[in-house]
C-alpha cells in the first residue's frame, strides 16, 4: 500500500497510550482506509488487480492459493478427524478457528490432500482464498471462478452458483481466511451468502478465520475445539522447527537447551516457529536467542533481499491484522485488559471473579472488564485454559507489551490486588494451597516492579509470607537480592534478617556455597559497624546484638559445613555458636546448637553422644514449646535406632516425627521421614513398600523446590534397587542423582552416589569399573574432608581385592580403612573391615585366626547395637565350622544367625543361612530335609526378588531331585532326622 499523503510521522505520547488508535488498519480489497497519527492524516488504498477487486481473474485466484506445506507437525490426529467426519454419512461443516499464524490454512490444505477425501469429492474440491474477496459479491465471483462456471450474459451469478451446488454431486468448499468478507460492512449478505450454500445437501464447507466463533447461524464443527486449534507442543515443535531449518550441513539437535527455550518463547505458534528456523538458517542459536530478548517480535520476519511483509512473512503483521479486526469494539477498559494479561506471566486465573478485582477502578463497568475480556478472547489475542485461566500466547504478549506504553495505574491496581491476596493466605502451608501456586508467576512479575520503582515496607512483607513456602525459593532468591539494593533505606538489624531469609534459601536449594559467602558478607557487614566510632550501632536492638548475630552466623556457617560433609568444621563453628548463646542467654540458640551437634556425632557414627545430646536438645525444645525443634531431635534419634538396626523403635520415632512435622507445616522434613521409613523397608527387604514411601517422599520434595531432597530419595531410590539386583535401574537413578547433587553443589551426595555405584560394579564382578567408582569417590570425600566416607571406599576397594583373591594387597587396606575408622570414632566400620579381615581368612583356609577375628567382630557388633552384622558374622562362622566337617556346631550357629536375621527383617540374610543349612544336609545325605530347606530358601529369595539366588536353589534342588530319583531306583534307604 502506498501512502497518498505525506507528513509528520510522529505519534504524541499523549495519543501513544491509545494502542488501537495507533494501529494501522492492514486494508481489505476495495476500501480506503485512514490512520489518524497525531496531527496528519494517511489515506491508504488497496492494490488488488489494477485497484479493481470486481476484475479478479481465475489466474488471480490460482496465484493465491498457497502449495500444501511439507513441514506438517503435530496436527495429524486433526487432519483424521476432519477427513473421518466429512466421508461420514452426515452433512458436516467444519471451522477451522484460532488465532493468526496457529496454522489454520495448513491444516485445511491437508484436509483437501487426503486420499479419502480425494475420493470422496474428485475434482470437486474447491480452495478460495477470501483474503482477496472482501464483501459477498466479489465472493460469489470467487466462488464462480473457482469451480469454473460460465456467466451468460444476464444469468444470474448467485443463481447460477446455487443451482450448480444442488446438482445432486458432492462438493467440499474450503473458504480460507474468512475473516476478511465476514469482517465487512456488508456481513449480512455475507452471513446469507454462507447460509445458503451450506444448506445445500451436498455441500460441505470448511471455514478458516481468525476467532473462536464461525460464522453465520451454522452447526459448525470447531476442529481442535471450541477455543480453535491449539498451540503445538514442544515435541512438534522441536520437529518443526529442525525441519524448517534444515539447510545443507546445517544440523540442529532437538535436544539443545538453547532450542528449547526458544522454542518456550514461541509458545507454539508454527509461524513464529517457521520465521524463527528461517533465521537459524543465517544465525547460531545463542544470536538468535540474545536478538529476541532485546527484540522481541520484531525479529520474527523474513529478511530477504526484497522481502515484503505480510501476514505470512511478519508475525507483527499477523497480529496487527487481528488487533485492526477487533479495535473498534474494544473500549480503554480493553486495552487495559489486554495489557494486563499480556503483563501477567501466570495469565489471570479463575478470571471472571479475579478480573474485575485487579481493575477496581473499572468497578463502575464492572460487565465492561468481562465483556472486554470476550471480545478479546473471541478475537484470538487471548485464550482461556481448561482452569478457567486468561492467557495470552507469548509472541502476541511480547508485542503487545512492546507497542503499548506502561500505565502505572493498572500495575498499582494489580499490585493491591496481590497484597490482598497473599494477606490471607494461610499461616500453615499444606499441599491444599494450590491457589497460590496459580499466581506464583505473577507475584514475582509485580513484585520486581515494585521493587524497582522504590523502595516500601510493604514489599519485604511480602516476601516474608512467600519465604513460607518452599517451593517458591528459586523465584524469591533474585526478588530478594533486588531489594537489597534499597539497604540504604535498612538499619542493620533488617539487613541481616533479609540476608538470613536468602542464605537459608540458598541453603534449602543445597547451594552451600552461596549460603556460605552471604553468612560472611554479614559478618562482615558487623565488623564494619563495630570499627565505625559513631551512634548507628544503637538502631541493633536489645535482642538483635551484635553477638546474637555472631552466633547465628556460627551456627549456620556449621549447618552449611555439615551438610558439606566437613564434620570437623561443622563441629568447631557449631561449638563457638554455642558459647555465645550461653554467653548472652539464648537458651532457644543453645538447643539448635546442641542438636546439631548431636546430628554431627550421629554422621561420626558416635552414637551413644549422639543420643544423649538429641535427647536433651529435645526435653529443652519441648520446655520452651518449640514443636518444630523437638521433632527435628526425634528425626535425628529415629535415624540413630535405623542405623543401629533397631527398626521398630525406629519406626515409632520416624512416624512420631513425621506427624509433628506435618502438624507445624515442615512439609519438608515430612518427607525426609518418609523417606527414613522407606530406607527401614529396604532394610527389612519390604522392598515394594520401600519404593512406594521413597518415591512419595520425592514427590514431596520435589513439590516444596527442595532439589536436595529429590536427588537423596533418587539415590535411596538407586539403592533399593540394587537390594532387588536391578542394577541397570539403580545405576540409571544413581548417576542421575550424582547429577542433581552436583547441579545443587552438594560434593557429599555426588561422592555417596559414586560410592553406591561402585558397589552395584562390585556385585556385578566388574571389578575394575568397581576400583574406578570407589576411587573417585574417596577422592571426593577426601575433598570435602570427609574422612568417614574415604574409609567406606578404601573398604569397598578392599573387599574387591578380596574378591579377586588378591589378599595381601587386600589385608593392607583394610586394615588402613580399620584404622581411618578408628581415627574418626566410627566403631561401626572398624568392625566391618574386622569382618572382611576374618573372611579373608576363611578364603585362606586360615580358619583358627578366621574364627578369632569374626567372633571379636560379632561382639564389636553387639557392642554398637549393629544386630544384622553381628548375625553376619554368626553366619561366617557357621560356614566355617561346615567347612572343618563342624556340622553340629555350624548347625546350631547358622539356626542362631537365621532366627536374628528374622528378627531384624533381613529376609536375604535368613535366605543365606537355610541355604547354608540346607548344604549341609545335603552333605549329611539328609536329601529330604536339604530339599526342604532349598525349597523354603527359594521362596524368600522369590519374596525378595533375587533371580540369581533363585536360580542357585533351582540348580540345588534339581540335583537333589536326580538324587532322589536313583535312590529310589536302586532301592537305596536315605537318612532320615
Amino acid at each position: 500500500m502506498e501512502p497518498m499523503d505525506t507528513g509528520p510521522g510522529q505519534t504524541s505520547p499523549r495519543n501513544q497510550e491509545n494502542f488501537f488508535s495507533g494501529a494501522q488498519h492492514m486494508g481489505f480489497a476495495g476500501s480506503t482506509i485512514t490512520n489518524v497519527a497525531g496531527d496528519a492524516n494517511y489515506n491508504y488504498i488497496t492494490n488488488f488487480p489494477e485497484n479493481k477487486p470486481n476484475e479478479i481473474t481465475e489466474d488471480d485466484l490460482l496465484l493465491q492459493r498457497p502449495q500444501v506445506p511439507d513441514v506438517f507437525t503435530g496436527r495429524s490426529h486433526l487432519v483424521k478427524e476432519a477427513v473421518n467426519i466429512l466421508c461420514g454419512t452426515k452433512q458436516i461443516h467444519i471451522a477451522i478457528l484460532g488465532a493468526g499464524g496457529i496454522g489454520k490454512t495448513s491444516v485445511a490444505l491437508h484436509i483437501m490432500e487426503d486420499p479419502l477425501i480425494k475420493e470422496k469429492f474428485g475434482e470437486r474440491c474447491y480452495f478460495i482464498p477470501c483474503e482477496m474477496l472482501p464483501d459477498a459479491k466479489i465472493l460469489i465471483q470467487g466462488l464462480v471462478l473457482t469451480i469454473g462456471l460460465q456467466v451468460t450474459q444476464g444469468k444470474d451469478s448467485l443463481k447460477l452458483l446455487l443451482d450448480y451446488l444442488r446438482g445432486g454431486q458432492q462438493f467440499l468448499l474450503v473458504l480460507d481466511n474468512f475473516e476478511t468478507p465476514w469482517g465487512s460492512k456488508g456481513q449480512t449478505e455475507v452471513k446469507n451468502l454462507i447460509e445458503m450454500i451450506c444448506r445445500c445437501n451436498a455441500v460441505s464447507v470448511i471455514v478458516t478465520m481468525r476467532g473462536t466463533e464461525g460464522p453465520g447461524q451454522i452447526k459448525w464443527h470447531k476442529l481442535g475445539g471450541g477455543s480453535g486449534l491449539p498451540a503445538l507442543e514442544l515435541g512438534p515443535a522441536k520437529e518443526a522447527f529442525c525441519s524448517f531449518c534444515s539447510d545443507g550441513d546445517l544440523t540442529i539437535e532437538e535436544e539443545d537447551p538453547i532450542l528449547e527455550n526458544l522454542l518456550i518463547q514461541m509458545d507454539g505458534m508454527p509461524l513464529a516457529i517457521m520465521l524463527m528456523a528461517q533465521l537459524a538458517r543465517e544465525w547460531p542459536l545463542k544470536n538468535i536467542m540474545e536478538r529476541w530478548n532485546h527484540q522481541k517480535t520484531a525479529v520474527l520476519k523474513k529478511f530477504g533481499l526484497g522481502e515484503q511483509e505480510n501476514r505470512l512473512t511478519s508475525i507483527e503483521v499477523s497480529i496487527k491484522l487481528t488487533l485492526n479486526i477487533v479495535r473498534e469494539k474494544l473500549s480503554p477498559t480493553g486495552e487495559d485488559v489486554l495489557r494486563l494479561i499480556a503483563l501477567l506471566p501466570s495469565g489471570i486465573p479463575d478470571w471472571l471473579e479475579n478480573l474485575p478485582k485487579m481493575l477496581p477502578d473499572a468497578t463502575m463497568h464492572l460487565d465492561d472488564t468481562t465483556t472486554q475480556a470476550l471480545i478479546l478472547k473471541k478475537a484470538c489475542l487471548i485464550y482461556e485454559t481448561g482452569d478457567k485461566t486468561l492467557k495470552i500466547l507469548t509472541p502476541i504478549g511480547e508485542y503487545i507489551m512492546k507497542s503499548f506504553q506502561e500505565r502505572d495505574n493498572v500495575e498499582n491496581q494489580v499490585w493491591v490486588f496481590y497484597e490482598s491476596f497473599i494477606d490471607n493466605l494461610p499461616q500453615n502451608p499444606s499441599e491444599e494451597d494450590s491457589q497460590l501456586g496459580l499466581h506464583i508467576g505473577n507475584i514475582y512479575k509485580i513484585l520486581e516492579i515494585q521493587i524497582k520503582r522504590s523502595f516500601e515496607r510493604s514489599h519485604i512483607n511480602v516476601l516474608q509470607q512467600l519465604y513460607n513456602y518452599s517451593e517458591y525459593f528459586s523465584g524469591l532468591v533474585p526478588l530478594i537480592a533486588k531489594y537489597l539494593r534499597w539497604k540504604s533505606h535498612l538499619n542493620l538489624s533488617d539487613q541481616a534478617e533479609v540476608m538470613f531469609m536468602q542464605e537459608y534459601m540458598f541453603s534449602f536449594m543445597g547451594e552451600y556455597g552461596k549460603a556460605i559467602d552471604i553468612i560472611h558478607d554479614v559478618e562482615e557487614l558487623y565488623k564494619d559497624q563495630i570499627n565505625q566510632e559513631t551512634s548507628d550501632v544503637e538502631v541493633v536492638t536489645r535482642n538483635n546484638t551484635i553477638e546474637q548475630i555472631q552466633a547465628e552466623c556460627y551456627r549456620r556457617l556449621g549447618e552449611s559445613f555439615y551438610h558439606q560433609g566437613r564434620y570437623t568444621q561443622s563441629k568447631q563453628k557449631v561449638q563457638q555458636a554455642q558459647d555465645l548463646y550461653e554467653k548472652i542467654g539464648d537458651m532457644r540458640g543453645v538447643s539448635r546448637s546442641l542438636q546439631s551437634l548431636g546430628n554431627i556425632c550421629r554422621m561420626l557414627d558416635e552414637y551413644e553422644d549422639a543420643k544423649i545430646m538429641l535427647e536433651q536438645a529435645k526435653e529443652q525444645f519441648e520446655g520452651v514449646g518449640d514443636k518444630l525443634g523437638a521433632a527435628q531431635c526425634l528425626q535425628s534419634l529415629g535415624n540413630i535406632c535405623r542405623v543401629l538396626s533397631q527398626y521398630e523403635d525406629a519406626k515409632i520415632m520416624l512416624e512420631q516425627a513425621k506427624e509433628q512435622f506435618e502438624g507445624v507445616g515442615d512439609r519438608l522434613r515430612a518427607a525426609q521421614s518418609l523417606q527414613s521409613l522407606g530406607n527401614i523397608c529396604g532394610m527389612l527387604s519390604q522392598y515394594q513398600d520401600a519404593k512406594a514411601l521413597v518415591e512419595e517422599a520425592k514427590e514431596q520434595s520435589e513439590r516444596v523446590g527442595s532439589r536436595l531432597g529429590a536427588a537423596q530419595c533418587l539415590k535411596s531410590l538407586g539403592d533399593i534397587c540394587i537390594l532387588l539386583d536391578q542394577y541397570e535401574d539403580a545405576k540409571v537413578m544413581l548417576e542421575e542423582a550424582k547429577e542433581q547433587f552436583e547441579g545443587v553443589g552438594d560434593r557429599l551426595g555426588a561422592a555417596q552416589s559414586l560410592q553406591s555405584l561402585g558397589d552395584i560394579f562390585s556385585m556385578l564382578s566388574q571389578y575394575e569399573d568397581a576400583k574406578v567408582m570407589f576411587e573417585q569417590a574417596k577422592e571426593q570425600f577426601e575433598g570435602v574432608g570427609d574422612r568417614l566416607g574415604a574409609a567406606r571406599c578404601l573398604l569397598g576397594l578392599g573387599n574387591i581385592c578380596r574378591m579377586l583373591s588378591q589378599y595381601e594387597d587386600a589385608k593392607g587396606m583394610l586394615e588402613q580403612a580399620k584404622e581411618q575408622f578408628q581415627g574418626v570414632g566410627s566403631r561401626l566400620g572398624a568392625v566391618q573391615c574386622l569382618h572382611s579381615l576374618g573372611n579373608i581368612c576363611m578364603m585362606l583356609g586360615q580358619y583358627e585366626d578366621a574364627k578369632v577375628m569374626l567372633e571379636e567382630a560379632k561382639e564389636q557388633f553387639e557392642g554398637v547395637g549393629s544386630r544384622l552384622g553381628a548375625a553376619q558374622c554368626l553366619q561366617s562362622l557357621g560356614d566355617i565350622c561346615r567347612l572343618l566337617s563342624q556340622y553340629e556346631d555350624a548347625k546350631v550357629m547358622l539356626e542362631q544367625a537365621r532366627k536374628h536375621f528374622e528378627q531384624v527383617g533381613d529376609r536375604l540374610g535368613a535366605a543365606q543361612s537355610l541355604r547354608i543349612l540346607g548344604r549341609i544336609d545335603h552333605e549329611e545325605g539328609h536329601l529330604f530335609p536339604a530339599k526342604a530347606k532349598f525349597g523354603k530358601a527359594k521362596e524368600l529369595f522369590e519374596g525378595i526378588q533375587m533371580p540369581q539366588e533363585v536360580a542357585i536353589c533351582e540348580d540345588s534342588l534339581q540335583q537333589l531331585n536326580d538324587e532322589l530319583a536313583d535312590s529310589l531306583t536302586s532301592g537305596k534307604t536315605l537318612p532320615q532326622i
